[in-house]
């Protein structure tokens, strides 16, 4: 038999389905979303820094709406100004000194854009090779830049928190407990502390929560007036 080719009619009905776009319909919402946020970088200065909402007042408006017919994308728009924005803290405002850093500069709002279409799930160097080199290259300018030996590798973690707990992680295992691979439960175990200075990150304890050391053994260093 014929092969029998996949129809742009199918093809739409697809996407619908899946509530995707058309490609031309994609191209116009992403025109309109560039100018939306080309117009909040325009005036984010105009706004404030943190709004004034009491708690529980978005998740109201928002708990408002059905949830059993999808929303037009002219209704999320108008939602998005109306509902998300007026709870919305503004880190990429000039008069904030925030201190997480933001993609509120142009190279990395372009950057994210490209990022979240091409969706990569970088687990492997089979699964993203681009992303894989991109990385390593990176943190080896990284190495170059701070002087580190050239023995030294590492990786990008999306947040500090999971760059301490897997630390902590590696510090455990280095213990020579072999957790890793034997756990800690139901074992005679010497007990682990961690030394952390009083004004380290919260994350800290967090970790030693998740990997069983516990809250207790964080032993907080007090600092002095010059930190």
């Amino acid at each position: 038999m014929p092969r029998q080719l996949y129809s742009m009619t199918e093809d739409s009905e697809v996407r619908a389905l899946l509530g995707d776009l058309d490609p031309e319909e994609m191209r116009a919402r992403l025109h309109e979303m560039a100018d939306w946020v080309a117009d909040y970088r325009a005036n984010i200065a105009d706004r404030p820094v943190a709004q004034s909402v009491s708690p529980g007042e978005i998740g109201k408006l928002l708990d408002s709406a059905s949830w059993e017919t999808g929303a037009s994308l002219d209704d999320i728009m108008y939602d998005l100004d109306r509902i998300v924005m007026p709870g919305i803290v503004n880190w990429g405002h000039p008069a904030f000194l925030g201190y997480f850093g933001s993609t509120s500069n142009g190279p990395a709002l372009l950057g994210e854009i490209a990022a979240a279409a091409l969706n990569v799930s970088a687990m492997t160097w089979k699964t993203s090779p681009a992303a894989t080199e991109m990385e390593t290259v990176v943190v080896d300018r990284i190495r170059q830049m701070i002087g580190v030996d050239p023995s030294f590798t590492g990786i990008v973690y999306d947040t500090a928190s999971i760059s301490t707990l897997h630390a902590l992680a590696a510090a455990r295992e280095s213990c020579g407990d072999d957790i890793r691979r034997s756990g800690m439960a139901n074992r005679e175990m010497p007990t682990l502390r961690i030394y952390v200075s009083d004004q380290g990150h919260t994350s800290v304890a967090k970790s030693a929560i998740i990997l069983g050391i516990g809250e207790s053994n964080v032993v907080k260093v007090p600092t002095t007036a010059q930190f």
